[in-house]
């Protein structure tokens, strides 16, 4: 079967000119049986398959072009000879990149995540065809090669790892975001990586309707209260897509608002013209460097004249201080770990952030976000709920209907008449109540007309919107 594989895949490449030679250890060599294959697809030099196996699990597997003579290799690295083909050019983008035997993964536009759990483990990824599941890739690491893919992500990302310093996290200059560990002192089964890929473009809730993960009418009535500078917290699971939601809402703060994030990993990317992005830093082991947290910077940044103040996620005590912007004026954004409002505060009101009941007041709109189950082991990111914090009570504004994957309400009027919020929000933008309707119904459009264009279209409606059609009125 081996053998009958190699040769169908030698004429696949000799149509091409190339000439292709096995090569030892490496698994993903031959294309899937016809009938398993689920998506093909070609980035580069490189070909993809997902398919299915024996058990019914997707798996992903990925061909290289064959590399040139080691020696070959060597000059072209060096600069010494110039490529001669696309696979050359390949090969020597795959040498200089630091990523190894991951680099044809981090070019795959379509990976969100790349990941490996320890020496026994293979590469698994997750795969914007195969949504919220984690996906086998057709790749087995020895132990060496994982320990210097370790070494060589965190020197990647600005960190160091060893046997005094085992577990790092960083950013590297690609904008992917890296954890790792090293061998076997924090990690049971040996050196192990998670990369977080990001778009290249962010997303946008244009995006985020042409995806259904919430209706035209909850992003209008979203985007009153960020104009109106509210404090919105977004709650959800692990892997829910809060960040990324968090990403699209900053899109609709207005031009000549300042804006200050604060994130332990910068993951977020404004095109606010007056954005300041603050992040913590963390102590190294045998440096003297004094170590910033997430509570000094908001304090810090409370002092720089922001409109807006935005914390890519709060855990313990920065969530009283974002409380204390939200009260002083600021407008406040942040996400949260929780599974439901509710849990959102009990959790707020445990230790470590024990914020006092009269600060829960001050959230204007708790936006959950979870990942829906569907059919065939799928899954969907949906808003699930929008709910607002009422003096002691937690009103449910939107809710998803799952059975028919509906958001409910549908009409302006009801939303105006379930939300108080929203009322007070349009109070401070200084327009008549009796308009309120009008305006969700006005906004829902313009986000629907809107709904898939890129990024950059996107932004440019959105501050035409605020510089030029808001009724004639322009602000501040």
């Amino acid at each position: 079967m081996f053998r009958i594989v190699i040769e169908r895949l030698s004429r696949r490449f000799s149509e091409r000119g190339v000439e292709v030679k096995p090569r030892v250890g490496f698994e993903s060599l031959g294309v899937p049986e016809d009938w398993r294959i689920s998506a093909h697809y070609r980035v580069g030099a490189v070909q993809y398959y997902l398919y299915t196996d024996d058990n019914g699990m997707t798996r992903l597997r990925f061909i290289e072009p064959p590399p040139p003579p080691a020696e070959r290799l060597k000059d072209l690295v060096a600069g010494i000879a110039r490529p001669s083909s696309e696979a050359e050019r390949y090969h020597v983008e795959r040498s200089l990149s630091g990523y190894g035997p991951l680099y044809p993964l981090m070019i795959d536009g379509n990976i969100e995540e790349v990941a490996l759990e320890g020496y026994h483990s293979r590469v698994s990824v997750i795969h914007r065809l195969v949504p919220a599941r984690w996906v086998d890739v057709d790749l087995k690491l020895d132990p060496a090669t994982v320990d210097s893919l370790v070494l060589q992500l965190s020197r990647k990302s600005g960190r160091v790892v060893s046997l005094l310093a085992p577990y790092a996290e960083g950013l590297t200059g690609e904008g992917y975001r890296v954890a790792v560990t090293f061998m076997r002192e924090v990690s049971r089964f040996g050196s192990s990586f998670v990369i977080r890929k990001y778009p290249e473009k962010p997303v946008t809730l244009a995006d985020m309707i042409a995806s259904r993960t919430l209706s035209p009418l909850m992003a209008a009535y979203l985007w009153i209260l960020v104009e109106a500078q509210a404090f919105i917290v977004i709650i959800g699971s692990m892997g829910a897509g809060k960040t990324t939601l968090l990403q699209a809402l900053t899109g609709l703060i207005p031009p000549y608002y300042r804006v200050v994030t604060i994130e332990d990993t910068p993951e977020l990317r404004l095109s606010n013209p007056h954005w300041d992005s603050l992040i913590t830093r963390v102590s190294i082991p045998g440096e003297s460097l004094t170590e910033i947290g997430l509570e000094d910077l908001l304090k810090f940044a409370l002092r720089r004249r922001a409109e807006y103040v935005i914390v890519g996620e709060v855990r313990g005590r920065e969530a009283r201080l974002l409380a204390q912007a939200a009260a002083l004026g600021h407008g406040s954004m942040t996400t949260f770990h929780a599974d439901s409002p509710e849990a959102a505060i009990l959790r707020l009101q445990m230790e470590p952030i024990s914020l006092p009941q009269l600060f829960l007041k001050l959230i204007t709109s708790m936006v959950h976000v979870r990942r829906v189950p569907v059919y065939g082991g799928k899954v969907r990111r949906r808003v699930y709920s929008i709910t607002e914090v009422q003096d002691e009570d937690l009103v449910t504004v939107f809710k998803l209907n799952p059975h028919d994957d509906s958001f409910n309400p549908n009409s302006p009027s009801e939303v105006a008449k379930a939300s108080s919020r929203l009322e007070e929000a349009w109070i401070k933008l200084g327009i008549p109540h009796g308009e309120l309707d009008k305006e969700l119904e006005r906004r829902a459009e313009l986000l629907e007309k809107l709904a898939g264009v890129d990024p950059d279209n996107f932004y440019k409606a959105v501050t035409r919107f605020y510089l030029t059609e808001y009724g004639g009125v322009l602000r501040p």
